[in-house]
């Protein structure tokens, strides 16, 4: 009895195992199959420290297998660890001046995470460093764009704006900057004069980069900055110079002549039209451009060290006055006198 009970259960089982379905061989070929086969690669690649290999595999086997939360996961882990290694080779090369291992790092860095800065601004580094500016510019533009709150960014940007002549741009970057930073106030204001220098007639810019400006270029200048003096109507009879007959600013003479801010020798006829404009004339003629825009008494156009005070005209060692200086001045005294 007991031997055919023990006979009856193991057929029993035969006929279970016979019945149960078999485990089904796994498809090598199979996207399940080749994302594992490359997670498992990329894993020993990881750990051999080549990080870029390592994202593309799991790049790839997130994209066989789009569903597995586990291989999109490892793909930001692994750029991450990527993005910051690059950066960690990127600016040591930089600041030790190799400029092609710092470039190679940042185009990485870019086609690793087109969304972040990190990259375009190592470029924008390594291309003004290497007298690129344009190619500076671009890069930092593009670095800018991708983080537009940053402030390492945006200084960075309008320092290459002034360099590259974009004098409203980097007024504008610096504009943004003076909110959170006072001292940009000053960067602001010299952008502000650069465009404004940027926008002259040719004449009075190059009287404006003029290292000791003359009469006939200051006299430009007025003509140029002054409303008053540019529409102004001369008296008849006025003194007439021999020396500006075949000037260029032969116009701007005869309304600085006749406006009083120059004489006319009478021996010579002359007015001396490319004598440096001295630094003790300076106060006279700015009271001039006060009296015409309508405020004709400042005690800051008294005297040279009034001026300085005022924060008109620097005093210096030197006796003349530079074109800059006298343009400066001059915008000044209209602010003064508004």
């Amino acid at each position: 009895m007991t031997r055919r009970l023990v006979l009856a259960f193991v057929l029993v089982g035969a006929g279970i195992t016979a019945c149960s379905p078999r485990p089904r061989p796994v498809d090598s070929s199979s996207p399940e199959a080749r994302a594992a086969t490359l997670a498992t690669r990329a894993e020993g690649e990881a750990a051999e420290g080549r990080l870029r290999d390592a994202l593309d595999g799991y790049r790839e086997a997130a994209r066989l297998v789009p569903e597995d939360d586990r291989y999109r996961d490892r793909v930001a882990q692994l750029r991450a660890a990527f993005v910051t290694s690059l950066r960690d080779e990127a600016e040591p090369a930089l600041q030790r001046g190799d400029l092609p291992s710092a470039r190679r790092a940042a185009l990485a860095l870019v086609e690793v995470d087109p969304d972040s800065p990190a990259g375009y601004h190592v470029l924008a580094s390594a291309a003004e460093a290497e007298g690129k500016l344009e190619d500076a510019w671009a890069a930092a533009r593009t670095a800018h764009e991708r983080a537009p709150a940053d402030v390492t960014l945006t200084e960075a940007l309008a320092a290459l704006a002034m360099k590259t002549a974009r004098f409203a741009e980097a007024e504008a970057l610096y504009g943004e900057l003076v909110k959170s930073d006072p001292v940009m106030v000053e960067k602001q204001a010299a952008a502000r004069v650069e465009f404004q220098v940027q926008n002259l007639p040719a004449l009075a810019r190059k009287a404006v980069a003029a290292p000791r400006v003359t009469r006939a270029q200051l006299a430009t200048l007025l003509v140029t900055l002054v409303p008053e003096v540019a529409s102004a109507r001369l008296p008849p009879g006025a003194d007439v110079a021999t020396d500006i007959l075949d000037r260029p600013e032969r116009n701007a003479l005869v309304k600085a002549i006749g406006l009083g801010f120059f004489s006319v020798a009478r021996e010579t006829h002359h007015m001396g039209v490319d004598v440096p404009v001295s630094r003790s004339e300076m106060p006279g003629h700015l009271r001039r451009v006060a009296a015409l825009h309508g405020d004709p008494e400042d005690d800051c156009l008294v005297a040279p060290a009034a001026l300085a005070t005022c924060g008109i005209l620097p005093e210096t060692a030197s006796r003349q006055v530079s074109g800059r200086e006298a343009f400066a001045a001059i915008g000044a005294t209209l602010r003064l006198a508004r």
